[in-house]
């Protein structure tokens, strides 16, 4: 039924924090996923300017930031990992590895980064940039 709400829960039935967050300048998407149980979550393709944001509803929600994914290596905004690492010491930061980027994690097809109960599968998905 399209009325009928959905829950948002791992496959282990723990229940996913997830916000999706809009920066108007560079028209770039940035998304929050956190592990209900843990506390623990990560942010991708956080956007430099909106870092202060992004970690305020993390604080807002009660949750504990331990990566920055970045999808690839961005033409349209500069990535905020740098800046969240700065702030939040134990946050690791991930990136594909085709990109002439640094980053604590590089990840590839098939790989999987876990946090909580929330386990992303890398899927290759070339064509967007280079990277």
């Amino acid at each position: 039924m399209a009325n009928e709400a959905k829950e948002n829960k791992s496959d282990k039935g723990e229940e996913i924090v997830f916000r999706q967050f809009f920066d108007r300048t560079s028209c770039t998407y940035t998304y929050l996923l956190g592990c209900g149980k843990t506390k623990d979550c990560l942010l991708i393709d956080p956007v430099l300017e909106l870092v202060d944001r992004d970690l305020q509803f993390i604080k807002e929600l009660g949750l504990n930031i331990k990566y920055t994914l970045n999808t690839h290596c961005h033409a349209d905004h500069i990535t905020g990992s740098g800046t969240i690492k700065t702030k939040c010491k134990d946050v690791k930061s991930v990136i594909g590895p085709y990109d002439d980027t640094k980053a604590d994690i590089k990840v590839k097809e098939g790989g999987e980064i876990k946090c909580g109960s929330i386990c992303l599968k890398v899927l290759e998905t070339p064509g967007h940039t280079s990277g």
